[in-house]
């Protein structure tokens, strides 16, 4: 999957009702944008970042940034750098860090 692709399927239940399956394709315009805002963010930072400094960094909300880099580390954009940081709740979050494949996307 590149970037810019969103699995629509992935976005509703399997028996959508139409308004459903409409909300879905409005959000997926969201999803790209985030996700391309995501990889810039982290690369932004310095030795890598956690979801929480991420999302401070691109001024979004965790609950808009987390899934992103989920679906960012499927499409090989990002790796758990195997560092870990403690969040403000005390918390120990991955450090993600952006890849070879990643930096082309963010020039």
């Amino acid at each position: 999957m590149k970037i810019d692709q969103v699995e629509i399927r992935k976005m509703h239940h399997r028996n959508a009702k139409e308004t459903e399956r409409a909300a879905a394709h409005k959000a997926a315009q969201t999803v790209k944008g985030r996700r391309l805002e995501a990889l810039k963010a982290l690369s932004s930072l310095a030795g890598g970042g956690t979801s929480d400094e991420i999302a401070r960094s691109a001024g979004l909300s965790i609950l808009s940034i987390r899934p992103r880099l989920t679906e960012l580390q499927e499409m090989q954009l990002i790796v758990d750098s195997m560092a870990r940081r403690t969040n403000s709740y005390g918390n120990s979050e991955i450090v993600w860090a952006i890849t070879p494949e990643g930096k082309k996307h963010v020039r």
